[in-house]
């Protein structure tokens, strides 16, 4: 596939869904991408973007420089919650922020905290593990009626990262009976982006170069030449519903034993829940693409 370079960026002046965006950026790429994916779409607007897993901070710095490479007004950033509901240890593999210039230099600010931020937010993009989203539900007075999530496995009974991650607080999320949307690794496995896409974002401008070397990075660590877009698939999800079919029911996870983590789904009309069972790949794989390269500044101007 070839991307037009000369793609516009997005018009300030579009109407926009909000959301707030509960990520854990800096360990697999796609939540970067993800970050890009929404600036570049006129039909959407981060209003908050917290933090979650691990080193919050140095997670809330990487979104902070973000914002700044790709010169947009950064919104609210809030470091959240470090640790798991479910006491499981935080994987923390050590190349996080690794390529990216002047972390520690970053300043982000919030005039609330992660978890009061997501609590005042209508709807979630949930793409970490759902501990900032599970303590934010407990919240009396919360406004959150939606959350968008990467996460599950909803076909062969492999145990997905997020959930896994921290299993306590996904049983929470679920069981709340708040509506949600879940685009499953069944689904996001069948996506990669590999070297024509990475060629094709690299050189567009500076958000451009610092997404390529997450790129990069991502696949020297996982021994590979493509990575897939998890998360930009679920905020994609806000922009381009028509892209994606959906079947409405129930999830639970199994919270105990060797099966932790296993997540199912119970088609129910009256559900509380969808999961997204199919969408079109050609079209999605496109549309990831050109919306990253909107959201960044050209290599060089005519």
């Amino acid at each position: 596939m070839t991307y037009d370079s000369s793609t516009a960026r997005p018009d300030a002046d579009v109407a926009r869904s909000s959301f707030a965006l509960d990520t854990d950026i800096g360990t697999d790429v796609d939540d970067l991408l993800a970050l890009a994916l929404a600036l570049g779409s006129p039909e959407l607007g981060v209003t908050a973007v917290t933090t979650v897993y691990g080193d919050v901070d140095l997670r809330a710095r990487i979104v902070a420089k973000a914002f700044a490479t790709a010169q947009r007004p950064a919104p609210p950033i809030a470091a959240g919650e470090p640790e798991t509901l479910s006491g499981r240890p935080v994987w923390w593999p050590g190349h996080e922020g690794s390529t990216i210039a002047d972390l520690a230099e970053q300043r982000y600010t919030a005039t609330r905290d992660a978890v009061t931020e997501l609590a005042a937010s209508a709807t979630v993009v949930a793409i970490g593990p759902l501990t900032n989203v599970a303590v934010a539900l407990r919240r009396p007075g919360r406004v959150t009626q939606r959350v968008v999530m990467m996460g599950g496995e909803f076909r062969a009974g492999v145990v997905e990262h997020n959930v896994r991650c921290d299993v306590t607080a996904a049983a929470e999320v679920f069981a709340s009976g708040l509506e949600l949307l879940a685009v499953g690794l069944d689904q996001t496995k069948r996506i990669r982006l590999g070297r024509a896409e990475l060629d094709a974002i690299s050189p567009r401008g500076p958000l451009g170069a610092l997404i390529g070397a997450e790129m990069r990075r991502f696949w020297a660590f996982t021994d590979q030449d493509f990575n897939v877009p998890h998360d930009p698939i679920a905020v994609l999800t806000l922009a381009r519903p028509e892209l994606f079919t959906t079947e409405r029911g129930t999830i639970t996870v199994e919270t105990e034993g060797d099966g932790a983590g296993t997540t199912r789904f119970a088609a129910d009309p009256a559900g509380p829940h969808e999961v997204v069972v199919d969408l079109d790949v050609p079209r999605v794989t496109e549309e990831i693409v050109h919306r990253i390269l909107a959201a960044a500044r050209p290599a060089t101007t005519a």
